[in-house]
């Protein structure tokens, strides 16, 4: 006869974990922006910068006119220090608005605060809090995400239980929740 599971954990969920999960339930939308405008912003500097040194290169080289070149020098590189000064105040805007977006968030959301606890069952996620308790099956979790710890199931697309590993009283108890979890809802 199989071992029956039974895994029990608890704890209080801190700030830090909830800024976690903020950071990584983005829309799509945004997610795929921010992926990709690094690579985006990047290339096109890159294709300015091989045009101006194209330019400088073929006048250096006498097939050119200098009176083909636009900027000099001088303006030249203060674009780039420009571009590099542009691009690092927008990666700090967004690190800064998200974590501030999660901190009103963490504060405006009473019902993350305070202890939480649970026992994950072959079929079923028990899950108390201070204001209720809610029983999961596993086929109506739609995905997980695993980050820094921190197991996060979603029961909608854009809302999880939060989950981090020092809820668990033992490593061989977080090790056992993982796979249960990774056998029974589909990875994000």
């Amino acid at each position: 006869m199989p071992e029956k599971i039974e895994i029990h954990f608890g704890g209080i969920l801190t700030e830090e974990h909830f800024y976690i999960y903020k950071q990584y339930c983005l829309p799509t939308w945004i997610e795929f922006f921010f992926k990709w405008l690094f690579w985006f912003y990047l290339g096109l500097t890159i294709v300015r910068w091989l045009s101006w040194f194209n330019l400088y290169s073929m006048i250096i080289k006498g097939l050119g006119n200098p009176r083909d070149i636009p900027l000099s020098f001088d303006e030249v590189i203060s674009d780039v220090i420009g571009d590099v000064f542009i691009f690092i105040c927008f990666l700090w805007l967004f690190f800064q608005s998200t974590k501030q977006n999660s901190k009103k968030a963490w504060q405006s959301n009473k019902l993350i605060h305070g202890n939480f606890s649970g026992v994950a069952t072959e079929k079923t996620l028990f899950w108390n809090h201070p204001y209720g308790e809610s029983r999961f099956p596993w086929d109506v979790m739609l995905k997980y995400r695993e980050v820094k710890n921190i197991m996060m199931l979603y029961t909608e697309i854009d809302r999880a239980l939060i989950i981090p590993r020092n809820f668990f009283y033992s490593e061989e108890d977080w090790q056992e929740f993982r796979q249960l979890v990774t056998s029974k809802v589909p990875k994000k």
